[in-house]
């Protein structure tokens, strides 16, 4: 339980920096954030508001899927590939984030909007990897497990 709270402690530090990086673009980032419509990230609480949403259900979904494979709901190794699969779709989104920050329009937006965009799919990606490692190594095997 204490490092559970520790390490969503440190999920929810990092939400917050990651809605500052992602709030304080660059001149260029500022009219992108305009002309896109991202008014959900022009300024501060907007930014830490939207990164918590996504961050939450992302723990939400994380720690469900730990329950059930605890309660013996859904199999074990079905959780931990469920895991492994949504961690491997975060890469993918790291990866798809880090390509169009190559592109013109969004890498003159500044270096705290890149840093802010790449630490998103990081965040989420560090839950579900606990959740993998959960699901694999630490949650208890239940010797009799439930008849259907």
């Amino acid at each position: 339980m204490k490092s559970r709270a520790l390490f969503y402690l440190g999920i929810a530090g990092l939400v917050v920096v990651d809605g500052y990086l992602i709030s304080k673009p660059n001149l260029l980032g500022k009219l992108g954030f305009i002309i896109y419509k991202y008014h959900y990230l022009r300024t501060f609480p907007k930014a830490v508001l939207t990164v918590a949403l996504v961050a939450g259900s992302v723990v939400l979904v994380a720690e469900l899927l730990i329950y059930l494979a605890k309660k013996n709901l859904v199999k074990r190794r079905t959780a931990s590939l469920l895991a492994a699969f949504i961690s491997l779709l975060l890469v993918g989104v790291f990866v798809k984030t880090s390509i169009d920050f190559q592109g013109w329009a969004y890498s003159h937006s500044g270096t705290r909007l890149w840093y802010g965009a790449h630490l998103l799919p990081l965040i989420l990606l560090a839950v579900f990897v606990r959740c993998w490692l959960l699901c694999v190594f630490f949650l208890p095997v239940d010797k009799n497990p439930p008849h259907a």
